[in-house]
């Protein structure tokens, strides 16, 4: 803080009693939050496919990407939206495994093999675990562009909601070497900052003002 702001915080508690110069200090010093109203409203109560596009080179890369990433954003999804009803990721996962062409379906025939009322449609441009040109500093990166899909409508109109893409860091500062975290964990991380910071989009919640 500021000197000037001390000396204006120090001459309003001057003349007030222990008990209010506590209350005073409390209300000043406490963390300031604001509430952010989500994005899309219209998950909660509804059956929701969570589905995930990433290309060979980030699944042979990373092996079981599409079912951590869709299993860390159904967690959040089903902790934090009233009611919603999210398809196991093990079965989404099983159904592209098991329909090689499953990305060339439609969003609405591909979200009612499930009988969800949506689809949460994340198609990953980047996922890497190492800063690039190092072999021994990890970060943790995600870009991703963001849809949903309601199966009752035809594929032409079936996407409801489209959001700017999402891009995620992890650490955000700076990477790490290779001594302090395994790319396992940088890898655990950064899908889990994802799933956050996507079902916020979801739900109303609190951030820090600055």
């Amino acid at each position: 803080m500021a000197r000037w702001m001390w000396v204006w915080v120090l001459a309003a508690l001057a003349p007030l009693s222990g008990c209010q110069m506590g209350r005073f200090l409390a209300y000043f010093l406490a963390p300031r939050e604001t509430t952010v109203d989500p994005e899309f409203e219209g998950l909660p109560g509804k059956t929701v496919a969570v589905i995930v596009y990433a290309d060979k080179r980030v699944q042979y890369e990373h092996p079981n990407f599409t079912l951590t990433l869709s299993s860390a954003v159904a967690g959040e999804l089903g902790k934090n939206v009233s009611k919603v009803k999210v398809v196991d990721p093990r079965r989404v996962v099983r159904y592209q495994d098991d329909h090689i062409y499953w990305d060339e379906m439609d969003k609405t025939a591909l979200g009612n093999a499930f009988g969800a009322d949506y689809v949460l449609f994340v198609s990953v441009v980047t996922f890497t675990t190492r800063e690039p040109g190092s072999l021994n500093l990890y970060r943790g990166r995600i870009h991703a562009e963001l849809s949903i899909y309601d199966t009752a409508k035809a594929e032409r109109g079936a996407r409801i909601w489209r959001a700017e893409d999402l891009k995620v860091l992890y650490p955000e500062h700076t990477p790490t070497g290779e001594l302090r975290e395994s790319d396992s964990a940088i890898r655990d991380s950064t899908e889990r900052t994802f799933a956050d910071r996507l079902a916020k989009k979801f739900y109303k919640h609190k951030v820090p003002t600055e």
